[in-house]
């Protein structure tokens, strides 16, 4: 039998996005004299994206921060992580061992443009990358997954997708994708529910859900 191919999700499944993102805003608050932020909302916020940025900033009495910088600090510290961490490296092997891997996320234009630049400098071959904004979706809607398959030109039973949030991921399935829950960092829905899980990001594990 043919061995799937991996399709993952970005944030908390590559990387703990939630964490990185409420540091750096902590950080942010304090260096300007107004302490921890508001519980950070990383369903309602484009990180990657200046007017959203400066939105937030305004919105809890920030407007003199300046989101580009913001940006750029959180894109460094996310670099950082997946270097530090062997994210870049864990990629790479799957690329090698397994198949070039594909990816679904919720996210920007530009938040892919970053991930494409930084997947190329650190010479990660990869199958294809689908982001919500450039479909006009987020998961759970199937058009985005359809997009990913329609690029790839397979069937969704050629696949395996690996996500961290149980109220969108699992909708692969609606397209003849399988589905395996990450759980090396933050995890959201219904913990409850019964999925193959995966608890750190190694080609050997992945393999074993192909």
């Amino acid at each position: 039998m043919t061995e799937k191919k991996p399709v993952f999700d970005i944030g908390d499944t590559l990387m703990p996005s939630y964490r990185i993102q409420s540091k750096l805003m902590g950080d942010v608050f304090r260096q300007h004299g107004t302490g921890d932020p508001p519980e950070f909302r990383q369903a309602n916020f484009r990180i990657y994206t200046a007017g959203d940025v400066k939105s937030y900033l305004e919105d809890h009495g920030l407007g003199d921060a300046n989101p580009v910088r913001v940006i750029d600090k959180y894109k460094d510290r996310e670099r950082r992580y997946m270097e530090e961490n062997g994210v870049f490296r864990f990629l790479k092997n799957v690329s090698r061992e397994i198949s070039e891997a594909g990816f679904i996320s919720d996210n920007t234009i530009e938040g892919k443009k970053w991930m494409e630049k930084a997947l190329e400098e650190h010479g990660v071959k990869y199958s294809d990358l689908v982001v919500s904004e450039e479909v006009g979706v987020e998961k759970p809607s199937p058009e985005i997954f359809q997009e990913f398959l329609d690029r790839t030109g397979r069937p969704g039973d050629d696949f395996v997708y690996f996500g961290n949030n149980l109220n969108r991921d699992p909708a692969c399935r609606d397209l003849g994708m399988d589905f395996v829950l990450v759980t090396e960092y933050r995890v959201y829905g219904d913990t409850e529910k019964d999925f193959e899980t995966l608890d750190k990001l190694d080609a050997e594990k992945v393999r074993k859900h192909l």
